[in-house]
């Protein structure tokens, strides 16, 4: 028989939860706890075969569920709720290895076919095999969540500080601030822990939004692999657990103002880390176009490439028919910029095939001398799904109806790569 854990705060959800499943007792046993810390004890009592948790609960919350199973669970799949869900945070939840997303409230039928799937995955392999610190920092930006968060990689150590969403401070080695932030970042095969809030006020060190030093890393970790060749997406690591208390600077923490959301785009450059943080093109009486235009801040040559990169997208659109989305896409499935006229749900798709992409490079290096990706496609009866790497850490992503052909489409994405990747190596 297997054992399904559901761990949720609210009791009266739990309640009707066990009320719904006892229909469906002799296909497995369920199990529930109202936050992480009851959640453990089952775990480490019971064998248990999926997790379904929220995210927001007291004692322990759902992130720190996940990091405590990714280190001492990692074969037991997880199935993740929110009641603040969107398509762009369930994009990211895919691309750290959770095998399902449910918003709240929850369709009693889907959570059902959910748990299903997820039991038959679990009979196959485990589902959180490693989680990205770019993808796992912007959820917690997106959660709006104060912690502390540790990353240990290689007998390193380092922390990053969010307030309420916003990443005040890191810390790593004799590095602090953005410097630190940068250098954690560019790990890979970490683990991650919790520790306590410090009882000092910390000193804000970082005020450059999450995404932009997600971008700046990925340019480092970029130029270093094309400088020695080498992949550090294969490294082994023997990991040692630190505890160590770092003192932090004695500072008052200033005040966090909300910020309303700024109305959706079909362009975008992703700057910030928080759910409202795509910035909208400035408009005026000359632009060309609705959604095109300079952006007008005050870091606006900062993120000058990402812009010329939009205007290489617009352009690309106007030479390929029925173009329905193109993206810029990272390693872990995360969008950087996009061209989406459609509204299409950019971050769940370059997630998903993200994950894909990484599933077709393992596959290539079981073969001899098949030598490294330069193209996948995907072809449906209505559209073609084309994505070719940019540099070892960037993809382009391409949504044509078939109302175009794969050859002009190929043609066209040939065209423009190299001035995309000479924008993000620059």
């Amino acid at each position: 028989m297997k054992n399904v854990l559901i761990v949720d705060d609210e009791k009266s959800l739990l309640l009707s939860i066990e009320a719904g499943f006892d229909a469906y007792k002799d296909r497995f046993r369920l199990l529930t706890a109202e936050d992480g810390k009851k959640a453990l004890k089952i775990l480490s009592s019971e064998t248990v075969d999926l997790v379904v948790t929220d995210i927001r609960m007291p004692q322990m919350d759902g992130f720190e569920l996940l990091v405590y199973m990714n280190v001492h669970f990692p074969a037991i799949p997880v199935i993740v709720m929110s009641a603040y869900g969107t398509r762009e945070i369930e994009g990211k939840f895919e691309s750290i290895g959770i095998v399902g997303f449910l918003d709240k409230p929850l369709d009693f039928d889907v959570l059902l076919s959910s748990i299903e799937e997820g039991l038959k995955r679990s009979t196959q392999h485990g589902s959180m095999t490693g989680i990205s610190i770019s993808s796992f920092t912007q959820l917690i930006a997106m959660e709006e969540k104060t912690c502390l968060l540790e990353v240990f990689t290689r007998n390193r150590k380092g922390l990053f500080y969010f307030h309420q969403g916003e990443l005040f401070d890191a810390v790593c080695g004799s590095l602090t601030g953005e410097e630190a932030a940068i250098e954690m970042m560019m790990w890979d095969q970490v683990q991650l822990s919790f520790k306590s809030l410090p009882d000092k006020k910390i000193i804000r060190r970082i005020n450059t939004g999450l995404m932009s030093l997600l971008m700046e890393s990925s340019r480092r970790k970029d130029e270093n692999l094309q400088d020695d060749g080498t992949d550090f997406s294969d490294e082994t690591s023997d990991f040692t657990m630190f505890t160590p208390d770092i003192e932090m600077p004695k500072i008052t923490v200033p005040p966090v103002t909300a910020v309303k959301p700024a109305p959706p785009e079909s362009h975008k450059i992703v700057d910030s880390q928080r759910k409202d943080s795509i910035i909208p093109p400035a408009r005026s009486a000359s632009s060309p176009a609705a959604g095109v235009g300079i952006i007008e801040t005050a870091t606006s040559e900062k993120h000058r490439p990402m812009q010329q990169i939009q205007n290489l997208f617009n352009e690309m659109a106007s030479e390929i028919s029925g173009v329905l989305m193109i993206c810029l896409m990272d390693v872990d499935g995360i969008v950087i910029a996009d061209h989406n006229l459609s509204q299409l749900a950019s971050d769940a798709f370059s997630a998903k095939f993200g994950m894909m992409t990484s599933t077709v490079n393992k596959a290539l290096k079981t073969l001899d001398n098949a030598g490294t990706l330069e193209e996948t496609i995907v072809q449906t009866s209505n559209i073609w799904m084309v994505c070719r790497p940019v540099t070892p850490i960037y993809y382009i992503g391409l949504v044509v109806n078939r109302e175009s052909t794969l050859g002009n489409i190929r043609l066209v994405a040939g065209k423009f790569l190299t001035r995309i990747q000479q924008l993000l190596i620059s």
